[in-house]
């Protein structure tokens, strides 16, 4: 009955969403078409996204989105940022507080990778650092009513989400979270752990990102693990049904990087695909 309901709004040209945000990272804004911050958001209000993530930026720039965003009735979801272990202390672009000050009271997450040439992927041994930085920056955005993601990323420090849980269990801090993100647990190869993944990180899941991907690919095959939303042969709906299973309510985010065409088209084919997968979180 969902579906036929779905079905219908969809021909009628009316409204839908599913109870999890839908947003666009701003790496599948790019081409002749989107210089300007207003065609990009333009492009977002039009294909149906309710809003989008953001990267570290002038704060001028970050503004003109966030007005933007106001004007068009989007929502910035997060702003990318990256946090870098360093001679024995967190480093991070000075903007970044300014932005967060610009974000105040309007539930924006600050989504930061954290990268080390001090320390290898995954060890441990540079949580004393990261936590006392992590906490300075929860801090911060508390006061400004912002929550942190932590974004795991193949190859950095974070490079794993148990590496981002093990982390956010160590800070302590009510407003800082993880990030699943999809592509790079399957460019992690852990493909048959999703689920289990999910379900481990769930209390303190904040956000989490999708995209069409072949099954089976093998590590560093980009090519094959982030595809749009409508290819690829892996049954992305099942970690949306995951993901309601354990109860995320969360923001869900489309990954773009590197995908090539016409944004228009790409993202619509996106779109289209959102809204037959989504009827699982109903």
């Amino acid at each position: 009955m969902k579906k036929v309901l779905l079905g219908l709004l969809l021909l009628a040209g009316v409204a839908w969403a599913a109870p999890n945000p839908f947003f666009v990272f701003d790496n599948g804004l790019r081409g002749e078409k989107l210089k300007t911050i207003e065609a990009q958001l333009d492009l977002v209000k039009s294909v149906g996204f309710e809003g989008l993530s953001w990267r570290t930026d002038t704060p001028e720039r970050l503004k003109e989105v966030l007005e933007g965003c106001q004007q068009r009735g989007l929502k910035l979801y997060v702003i990318y940022v990256n946090l870098d272990l360093k001679d024995g202390k967190l480093v991070y672009d000075p903007r970044i507080k300014e932005l967060i000050a610009l974000c105040k009271g309007i539930d924006v997450m600050i989504w930061p990778n954290l990268t080390s040439k001090q320390f290898k992927p995954s060890d441990p041994a540079g949580d004393e650092i990261a936590v006392a930085g992590v906490r300075d920056l929860a801090d911060l955005c508390a006061s400004n009513g912002l929550r942190i993601a932590i974004y795991p990323h193949v190859n950095m420090w974070v490079h794993r989400i148990e590496d981002a849980l093990r982390l956010v269990k160590k800070v302590d801090r009510k407003n800082v979270g993880v990030s699943f993100n999809l592509c790079h647990a399957l460019l992690d190869g852990a493909e048959d752990r999703i689920p289990a993944l999910i379900e481990e990180v769930a209390p303190y899941m904040t956000c989490a990102t999708i995209n069409g991907a072949d099954s089976g690919a093998k590590k560093g095959e980009m090519g094959r693990i982030i595809q749009t939303l409508d290819k690829g042969t892996y049954d992305v709906a099942q970690v949306l049904k995951k993901l309601k299973a354990v109860g995320f309510k969360g923001p869900i985010g489309l990954q773009c990087y590197n995908i090539k065409g016409d944004p228009q088209e790409l993202l619509t084919g996106s779109m289209g695909a959102w809204k037959k997968m989504a009827g699982v979180l109903e």
